[in-house]
């Protein structure tokens, strides 16, 4: 470079972005990748304490699909065996027409769920993690009774499912922070 490319604008440039992109690299030093499941660099495991969180029951049909989906994400189908943590679940469904206008009659539907769940430990009552999921599935309405009543059941199943990885991997992510 000589004498007279200094204050060039295209060398100022260069700087700036070398500046850009060592910065970028150092704030990206300070963050760790780890497993979710996998041992943590602690020496702790997510996965043996997702299995130590005992559910409550809860009262209807959708509520019920959610709390076994979420036991099942989170114990793999084992036991439960001295629980650490407890999880209250409140479990909401709705449906909703997806008409174009508001006097069509609609044939396509939505089921909507919200599940709003708190994890509390056992010993002391601190409260590791509080939040709702909310999931949503669509189903067609023919001119049949039973194949309407069905298709309502199927969507509400997929939503309790879908509602119920949302909050297995959010409380794992909890468990994982320690918080």
């Amino acid at each position: 470079m000589s004498s007279s490319d200094r204050g060039h604008p295209m060398s100022l440039r260069a700087g700036a972005s070398g500046l850009v992109v060592g910065l970028l690299a150092w704030a990206l030093a300070a963050c760790t990748v780890q497993p979710l499941y996998g041992p943590a660099a602690g020496g702790g495991r997510v996965q043996s304490t997702l299995t130590r969180i005992v559910v409550a029951p809860v009262k209807d049909r959708v509520s019920q699909q959610v709390r076994n989906d979420v036991i099942f994400q989170l114990t793999g189908g084992k036991a439960i065996g001295d629980p650490l943590y407890k999880m209250k679940l409140t479990v909401t469904s709705r449906e909703i027409g997806l008409g174009i206008t508001a006097i069509d009659s609609s044939p396509v539907f939505s089921v909507q769920v919200a599940a709003t769940y708190v994890v509390t430990e056992l010993s002391s009552g601190a409260e590791l993690v509080r939040s709702t999921a909310r999931t949503s599935a669509s189903y067609n309405r023919t001119n049949q009774a039973f194949a309407n009543t069905r298709a309502k059941i199927d969507a509400e199943d997929r939503a309790a499912a879908e509602a119920a990885k949302l909050i297995a991997t959010r409380v794992a992510g909890a468990v994982a922070r320690g918080s």
